[in-house]
């Protein structure tokens, strides 16, 4: 079920949300999935959903292969490393935890394609892109996180079944 909706986030970000005036906002539906999987499911499965999903991405929209793979997967194992350094799993941390891993992702690809110049881009703008990125996937964990976490979170199996216990 993860990797569906990891699957639909991808296609949004590549289909809708660049048409414009829509593609004025570009949410990254992929990022905030990988932060809920990190949460919900720990770094070790988020690193397998973030590099399927980024390899993917890299294969159908990137400039090279292993640019998007490389930055899911280590956004995803830091953020379930960083997740599970907390005793409560609350909305505000998933926030913060969002807001920041969005940030570290716009600085790391950035870093990346500088490193293999394939970008031209300079620190200022991406400074500007990945504050705005901050602030639009952070609204984008505030609505996904009500669903994402009852699809996301382990059903507790009990051992004996309430309605047959006997009186």
């Amino acid at each position: 079920m993860a990797f569906v909706i990891l699957w639909v986030g991808l296609i949004l970000e590549s289909t809708l949300f660049q048409i414009p005036p829509i593609n004025l906002i570009h949410p990254g539906f992929v990022l905030v999935t990988l932060v809920l999987i990190a949460l919900m499911r720990g770094p070790n499965t988020a690193v397998l959903f973030g590099i399927a999903i980024g390899l993917i991405q890299d294969v159908c929209y990137g400039t090279f292969i292993g640019l998007n793979a490389f930055c899911y997967g280590v956004i995803a194992y830091f953020a379930g490393a960083l997740f599970s350094q907390f005793l409560h799993r609350n909305l505000a941390i998933t926030f913060l935890t969002s807001m920041l891993f969005s940030f570290i992702h716009t600085w790391l690809t950035y870093g990346l394609t500088r490193l293999f110049d394939v970008t031209a881009e300079r620190w200022p703008y991406v400074l500007s892109q990945s504050l705005v990125a901050m602030i639009i996937n952070g609204i984008l964990t505030l609505m996904l996180y009500p669903l994402l976490t009852k699809l996301f979170t382990p059903r507790q199996r009990s051992r004996y079944d309430a309605s047959q216990t006997e009186g």
